[in-house]
């Protein structure tokens, strides 16, 4: 089975899909929304760093949980706490809620620089004392 990926962007939007077969498939619709999201900085306003983001994050509950529906093992997030938090990263489909994952790189990124900085601290008053 051979897949092949298309795409089409402009500033304003994007479409991309996958096609087989001469059947294509939409997989995001906008900018930010298809599985490599534009991330250009010529794209954006308003631009701020995330505020507290270990803070935030330790609100989060890493789970395991087993599907209703076929009773699968799985790990993740309940998408209701991440609401509560980040509620730009939670998705609906007008019945249940859904969490877009890649998008927590951004605050994981900024909670270990945060921690970076805690530790270069710590290790600079332990070496003066």
């Amino acid at each position: 089975m051979v897949l092949s990926l298309s795409s089409t962007a402009h500033a304003e939007s994007s479409t991309q899909q996958i096609c087989h077969n001469g059947q294509c498939w939409d997989i995001g619709d906008g900018p930010g929304d298809e599985c490599c999201p534009f991330s250009d900085e010529r794209l954006k306003t308003d631009v701020k760093r995330l505020e507290n983001p270990t803070e935030t994050l330790l609100k989060l509950h890493g789970v395991t949980f087993n599907w209703k529906q076929n009773n699968q093992a799985d790990v993740g997030l309940i998408a209701q706490d991440v609401q509560k938090v980040y509620p730009q990263l939670v998705r609906t489909d007008g019945e249940h809620l859904k969490v877009d994952y890649q998008k927590l790189v951004a605050p994981l990124i900024e909670s270990v620089r945060e921690l970076d900085a805690r530790v270069k601290t710590l290790e600079t008053a332990l070496a003066n004392k």
